[in-house]
């Protein structure tokens, strides 16, 4: 090897050498700069710790829609109750009640005969 390729191969390793160097030192300062970052991130979460939770009373709304499922529920047990027995039927507005062929009209109120309409009582009383 003569002079002159061992000076090139000299500046060329010299090259490599800082291109290595200056890369390094990047990563290093971007290392250190994250574990800066981090370091006060935790420092701030020990300082200011998060509030606790907050407890909301029931929105208005949601009072509204209990108390109309609650109108809801009352109203179906109410027409579940109007509802005719199976072995009962509306016939002339008054209820009748069916065994075999033999056919018996169902008193109401103060012995007056229970109303109807369609598959429904029109009153409570039986």
């Amino acid at each position: 090897m003569d002079d002159a390729s061992k000076i090139g191969l000299s500046i060329v390793a010299a090259a490599a050498l800082l291109l290595v160097g200056f890369v390094s030192y990047r990563e290093h300062e971007k290392r250190q700069a994250a574990e800066a970052i981090e370091d006060a991130i935790q420092q701030f979460a020990k300082e200011f710790p998060p509030p606790p939770p907050i407890a909301y009373p029931p929105r208005a709304d949601e009072s509204a829609r209990q108390h109309q499922a609650a109108a809801f529920l009352a109203a179906e047990q109410r027409r579940q109750a109007l509802q005719l027995a199976p072995d009962e039927r509306c016939i002339g507005g008054t209820v009748v009640r069916v065994s075999g062929n033999s056919y018996t009209q169902v008193a109401g109120a103060a012995g007056r005969p229970a109303a109807c309409a369609g598959r429904q009582r029109l009153d409570l009383s039986r």
